[in-house]
């Protein structure tokens, strides 16, 4: 029997049935319990009671928003909002029971909903379609247990204002909570990704380019092992660890996030700082550890910490310097304003940090830090909420409109807003980059936002980032999003941010040996940053470095304790190594779903990992049991061509010929809606396999002109990848060889054990040429 106390009540409006069905039946999918009900749309006192009583008892109140629920002002679905609403005015502060969510267009600003509903956190699931971030959104919040209640405060020397005590005690009352909350099956999407990376090429349908933010470590910190020799610590150093939100509105953690993000940019403006930066500090959000094993772990000698308060229109922000090695308090300050001096406030707090760490200001810096970049307090929370949202690392589709719903809001209200205007530009071409929409009107929209940015603002740093990423997202043009980050080198010397963004350009450019050093130099400058660490792992196992990549990923996962993610990468670099299966297999065979979701997972990955290893009867039979596994990221055209290409294989020409045949109308409507790169190989995959040869090799050509290797030396090669292939299938062998022998020794190329069952090379399969070259071990030694 289900527990009560943790049903989903779903919300929603006669019109909107269809949608909510979808929600609620993705929900079950993963083992929650929805309240809802179609057939019981009947009316009646009985029915009503069960209404209020499941309302009453409910663990989450689900409200679907839309266009229907805006124009309807009088209906059953406002009463059960209603009654959610009063029931959430006898909760605790900070408890979720709201969790909105909107099905089209309908904006939150002048919504027709519950004041409520307003305070909290939106999600956009167009139609009712639901994301995995969404599921486990829903599931974090239902597994949550109770924060623990805080005892008094104790007293604190004069000096010091008193929101460090209640700071502290609110990190270990987190801290608390973090350890008891039960673990999350996220190591089913482990299982999921680390198949999904070791299948390599032969599923090249499959992919998506790579994500422009890597995934978000979890907020926690692993015990220190021994790490790598860093910089000669710094008496200029310090790390600025995350704001506590000290409102009582906890809705409002978003503002005190975006507090410690300004600060943190404007110290990193101070050329004689050295700031870690905000993804290495994040995990340090609900720690315990005392100030000196915080600063050993991040190899600095001071630490900023601090806490914001937002009530009404006041706002009270505090924060003291700590000298970690002897524990002293350098410096303590509290700021009591009025909301409109927020940039003030941060601009004298960072001054006030550089002061006391000697670090003298030139002019330029003085001015750059006292900068306002909006009046607009409005235009700024949802900036900053936009903001905060990205820095997550999300790459999914309905996270990535959110954003942009709010960037939009927020150059709205205040269209002189630059670094808004900025970082709307900067969404969308992530969009475009990652082939989520590939339209020329969004590309459009992109460039008219960022030549507003710069117009009102082109030598403000965050606008040079922007237009830098501008140039490397929208158009591959690494030349000149180099320009942009060597100028913001020139403000930010010693930001390992820009030497890890420097990195990424000149891996694009084919400029490796640079590349690397840069990264290398980021790693070197911020040991436990993980997004630089997983490049840098990224880019040796593109060089066939798989020694050095497997160093970098168990680093990665001694920074991310108990993450199956992480583990399961780790488990894939055999395989590329030296074509061991073992690790895969065995990481399969283990796995025992219990869900319905988990089920569907796992067989996907399954029937992929059979795929990549050739054993076709198998793969054929996982497909039987499941034909497509329901998820955004893999289209339905992908997964249909995968398993043709494992029918030809199997020697099944005509069901090959139908399953390539029942991707095509799909695959022709995202070339005409966002044409890319990936779904020109697509076609010529389907062409290859329904014998129209020469489509074939027209589509192929086509994908190479989309992303050449000249252009890009990461992406390119995979997709030279598909086009010699094509040249296999078509009858062109010599062609095809020479081809192969030059990708597996071309960085980001062939791997010698994933082209050995690839179904891509099957009309090689064979021939003496094609087996020479994988049993050669020159082709997988290292690059550089």
């Amino acid at each position: 029997m289900a527990d009560p106390t943790k049903a989903i009540f779903l919300s929603y409006a006669r019109e909107d049935a269809d949608a909510a069905h979808r929600i609620a039946e993705a929900l079950r999918g993963f083992g929650l319990e929805v309240w809802f009900d179609q057939s019981e749309l009947r009316g009646g006192d009985q029915w009503d009671q069960k209404i209020r009583g499941q309302i009453k008892a409910c663990a989450l109140f689900i409200p679907v928003i839309s266009a229907t629920t805006q124009s309807r002002d009088e209906a059953y679905f406002r009463l059960e909002w209603k009654l959610a609403d009063d029931r959430s005015h006898l909760m605790a502060a900070g408890k979720t029971f709201i969790v909105p969510v909107v099905i089209d267009d309908t904006p939150e600003a002048g919504a027709v909903v519950p004041d409520s509903f307003s305070r909290s956190q939106w999600t956009r699931l167009p139609g009712g379609e639901p994301a995995t971030a969404f599921i486990e959104q829903v599931k974090r919040l239902l597994d949550a247990p109770r924060k623990p209640a805080l005892k008094p405060d104790l007293p604190r020397p004069p000096t010091l204002p008193p929101e460090f005590k209640q700071a502290a005690q609110a990190k270990a009352a987190a801290e608390a909570a973090a350890k008891a909350k039960p673990a999350v099956p996220g190591w089913m999407w482990g299982v999921l990704a680390a198949v999904l990376v070791a299948v390599g090429v032969g599923v090249m349908f499959l992919r998506r380019p790579e994500p422009v933010v890597p995934p978000p470590a979890p907020v926690t910190v692993a015990t220190p092992k021994p790490a790598p020799a860093a910089p000669a610590l710094s008496d200029k150093s310090i790390a600025v660890l995350p704001f506590t939100n000290m409102s009582e509105d906890k809705e409002s953690g978003f503002f005190a996030d975006g507090v410690h993000e300004d600060i943190l940019t404007n110290l990193a403006l101070v050329r004689e700082l050295r700031v870690v930066s905000r993804t290495s500090v994040m995990p340090y959000r609900t720690t315990t550890k005392s100030m000196r094993q915080i600063a050993q772990e991040l190899g600095v000698a001071y630490i900023l910490e601090g806490s914001v308060r937002r009530s009404g229109n006041k706002v009270r922000v505090t924060g003291q310097l700590i000298h970690a090695a002897t524990d002293e308090h350098v410096w303590a300050q509290a700021y009591d304003r009025d909301l409109t001096d927020i940039f003030t406030i941060q601009a004298e707090l960072s001054a006030q940090i550089a002061g006391a760490l000697k670090a003298a200001l030139s002019p330029e810096e003085k001015v750059l830090l006292a900068r306002r970049p909006t009046e607009n307090l409005a235009a700024y929370d949802a900036y900053v909420k936009a903001r905060q949202m990205a820095l997550s690392g999300t790459t999914q589709l309905l996270e990535s409109r959110t954003i942009e719903s709010l960037l939009k809001q927020a150059v709205t209200l205040d269209p002189r807003f630059a670094a808004a205007w900025g970082e709307l530009g900067r969404q969308i071409v992530f969009l475009y980059f990652n082939e989520l929409d590939r339209s020329p009107q969004r590309l459009a929209e992109a460039k008219a936002a960022i030549e507003t940015a710069v117009r009102l603002a082109p030598d403000a740093p965050e606008v040079i980032e922007s237009y830098g990423d501008y140039f490397y997202y929208g158009y591959r043009d690494y030349v000149r999003a180099g320009e942009q980050y060597e100028r913001l080198a020139v403000l930010r010397p010693n930001d390992a941010s820009v030497f890890g963004s420097l990195g990424l350009i000149h891996r694009r450019q084919g400029r490796f040996k640079e590349g690397l050093a840069e990264l290398q130099r980021a790693v070197e400058i911020e040991p436990r940053n993980l997004r630089y660490l997983r490049t840098l792992q990224q880019l040796m196992q593109g060089l066939d470095r798989y020694d050095e990549a497997a160093a970098l990923q168990r680093r990665v996962i001694d920074l991310t304790p108990g993450d199956p993610i992480e583990e399961a990468n780790l488990v894939q670099i055999p395989f590329f190594a030296r074509g061991s299966t073992k690790e895969c297999t065995d990481l399969l065979t283990q796995t025992k779903p219990k869900t319905a979701g988990e089920v569907s997972i796992v067989n996907f990955g399954r029937k992929q990992w059979a795929v990549q290893i050739g054993d076709w009867t198998e793969a054929i039979r996982l497909d039987g049991v499941e034909r497509y596994f329901e998820n955004p990221s893999f289209p339905h055209w992908g997964q249909d061509l995968t398993m043709a290409f494992a029918l030809a294989a199997h020697g099944d020409q005509a069901a090959a010929r139908v399953r390539a045949e029942a991707a095509l109308p799909a695959v022709q409507a995202d070339l005409e809606n966002k044409p890319s790169a990936t779904a020109w190989d697509a076609l010529a995959g389907i062409y290859v396999l329904t014998d129209r040869k020469n489509e074939a090799l027209r589509a192929a050509r086509r994908a190479m002109e989309l992303v050449p290797e000249a252009g890009d030396a990461v992406a390119g090669p995979g997709i030279s990848l598909v086009y010699a292939s094509t040249l296999a299938w078509t009858g062109d062998k010599e062609a095809a060889l020479a081809e192969l022998a030059r990708l597996l020794r071309t960085p980001f190329g062939e791997n010698i054990y994933s082209a050995k069952s690839s179904p891509l090379w099957l009309p090689l399969h064979g021939d003496p040429r094609f087996e020479a070259l994988l049993n050669d071990p020159k082709n997988n030694a290292p690059l550089f």
